[in-house]
């Protein structure tokens, strides 16, 4: 009676688990790869050579549009109704809506800043503040001028590779 109670030998049950713990491995690996893959090639388009050129040319159309309508602003006097100034406010929010390639969210950011700030020193203007102020304001738009550039010039440099510019 003792033989025909005997239970089953362990060995299979143990190379089941080493085999479920294989495949658990493997395929987390292959999950790994291929997020790896999928990761490297979205950074890399997004960041292609046409696309950067296609934005910067959009941005920069979108600079000579608000450079127009300023140079129209500036020669205004402080009773002026506000058309010169709405129009810059409005090409400014186009601009906001400009889609851009990561690489690109830097530059296009220094560009809205530079065209708000210069907003903001006509509105002070407007309303009768210092100079001091103003220019102040107009000091601070320069540097995010300048900001827009050099961020533009650098995205256009290393396109397609530009991952460091990723936040």
């Amino acid at each position: 009676m003792d033989e025909s109670v005997q239970t089953p030998p362990q060995k299979p049950a143990q190379r089941s688990r080493h085999f479920r713990w294989f495949v658990n491995i493997t395929v987390v690996l292959l999950l790994i790869a291929a997020m790896g893959m999928y990761t490297r090639y979205s950074l890399r388009r997004s960041c292609e050579v046409d696309a950067v050129q296609e934005a910067s040319t959009t941005l920069t159309s979108q600079l000579s549009m608000y450079d127009r309508v300023y140079q129209v602003a500036v020669t205004a006097s402080r009773d002026v109704p506000d058309h010169p100034v709405n129009t810059m406010k409005q090409v400014m929010m186009d601009t906001q809506e400009v889609d851009v390639p990561g690489c690109m969210q830097d530059a296009k950011a220094a560009l809205v800043s530079y065209m708000g700030t210069v907003i903001l020193a006509f509105d002070d203007y407007r309303a009768g503040k210092t100079d001091a102020a103003v220019l102040s304001l107009i000091k601070q738009s320069d540097v995010q001028y300048a900001d827009f550039r050099a961020e533009l010039r650098a995205v256009k440099e290393c396109a397609p590779y530009c991952i460091q510019y990723f936040k």
